[in-house]
C-alpha cells in the first residue's frame, strides 16, 4: 500500500480519468484508490475534485527509485497535531531562541527578486533550522499598495520572471529541498474578473518557468498566498497545489475555505512587540497534514 505521508495533491480537471493520471504520475489506479477512500467509483471522478496521489517509489513494493523529496521533510506531524508558526518580512537570525520560547515551530520567509532587507538568505535559513525550526517560503516582489494599482500587477511575463527568480533562489541560493511548495502572493480582494484573467495569466507564467528551469518537470511544487476564492480557483484550475490562506477573514470565500479546513496552511492574527519585533503574522498548519501537508521544510547545516 501507498505511504499516505508521501503524497501531493492533484485538481482533477475537466475530462480527466483515473487511468490518465495513474499514467501521468508512473503510479496505478489502485495505488490511488488505496489513499483516496472517499473515491468509491474510479469511473466517477469530477472537475475540482481534490485527490492525492502517491510519489513513486512510495510503494511497500517499489517500482522505481525513491522520489526526491517529499512534500514536507521536515519532522512529522502527527493526525490531529496542529503546529504553531509565524512569518515575517524581515530577518530573524537574532530572534530564532526567543522565538522558540515563545512556542514557534516554524517560520515563513521571502523570496524576492531583489529586495534584500526581505529575502531569506542562506545564513539565516541554517541558522533557523540549527533552532528548531522549519522553513517555509512564499514569493512577493515589488507589489503595490495602491489598491488601484494590484490587480494590474499581474501579469504573464511577471510570472515567468518571479517564477525564474523563485527557483533560482530555492535551488542555489538556499538548497531547497525537491517537491517543496513555493507559495506566491497574491495579496489582495481579488475578484472572480482578476483571477481569470490577470492572475490566471501570472500563474501560467509561473508554471512555464520553473518548468523551462527543470527540463519539463516541477522541481518545486506551486502554492498560492491569498483569499479564499483566490486559492479555491488556483486550485481549482490546477494552478497550485498548496493553498496558504491569508488572515483578511474579510476577502472573498475566506470564511467558507477557513471553515472547511481546506488550506495547507492558515494565518492567524498578528502580534506585536515579540522578540524584538514590533509585529509578526502567527500561522498555524492543518489539522490534517496527511491530506493538506503544509509543505515545510529543512536544509542541510
Amino acid at each position: 500500500m501507498p505511504d499516505p505521508t508521501n503524497t501531493f495533491r492533484h485538481v482533477v480537471r475537466r475530462g480527466e480519468v483515473l487511468g490518465r493520471i495513474a499514467s501521468d504520475n508512473n503510479v496505478t489506479v489502485e495505488d490511488i484508490l488505496a489513499i483516496n477512500p472517499s473515491i468509491t467509483d474510479r469511473d466517477k471522478i469530477f472537475e475540482g475534485q481534490v485527490i492525492l496521489i502517491p510519489r513513486p517509489g512510495s510503494q511497500s513494493d517499489p517500482q522505481g527509485p525513491p522520489a526526491e523529496g517529499s512534500p514536507t521533510t521536515g519532522e512529522p506531524i502527527a493526525a490531529g497535531a496542529i503546529l504553531s508558526g509565524m512569518d515575517a518580512n524581515l530577518p530573524l537570525t537574532n530572534q530564532v531562541a526567543c522565538l522558540k520560547a515563545e512556542g514557534f515551530r516554524f517560520a515563513v520567509r521571502y523570496y524576492t527578486r531583489k529586495d534584500r532587507n526581505r529575502t531569506l538568505t542562506l545564513l539565516e535559513a541554517q541558522t533557523l533550522v540549527k533552532g528548531g525550526f522549519q522553513l517555509g517560503v512564499v514569493f512577493e516582489d515589488g507589489f503595490p499598495s495602491n489598491p488601484a494599482e494590484q490587480p494590474a500587477f499581474f501579469t504573464h511575463d511577471r510570472g515567468v520572471g518571479d517564477g525564474r527568480a523563485a527557483h533560482d533562489r530555492a535551488l542555489n541560493k538556499i538548497g531547497q529541498p525537491a517537491n517543496t511548495p513555493i507559495y506566491f502572493g497574491v495579496d489582495f480582494d481579488a475578484s472572480p474578473h482578476d483571477l481569470a484573467t490577470g492572475i490566471k495569466r501570472y500563474f501560467e507564467g509561473i508554471r512555464e518557468a520553473l518548468l523551462a528551469a527543470n527540463n519539463g518537470t516541477l522541481k518545486y511544487q506551486i502554492g498560492v498566498y491569498g483569499s479564499g476564492l483566490a486559492c479555491t480557483e488556483l486550485l481549482k484550475n490546477g494552478l497550485a497545489t498548496f493553498a496558504w490562506l491569508s488572515q483578511s477573514t474579510g476577502h472573498r470565500g475566506s470564511k467558507e475555505f477557513k471553515k472547511q479546513k481546506l488550506y495547507n496552511l492558515v494565518q492567524g492574527p498578528v502580534r506585536k512587540n515579540v522578540c524584538g519585533l514590533d509585529e509578526i503574522d502567527s500561522d498555524e498548519t492543518n489539522p490534517d497534514p496527511v491530506k493538506f501537508p503544509p509543505g515545510l521544510f529543512t536544509i542541510a547545516v
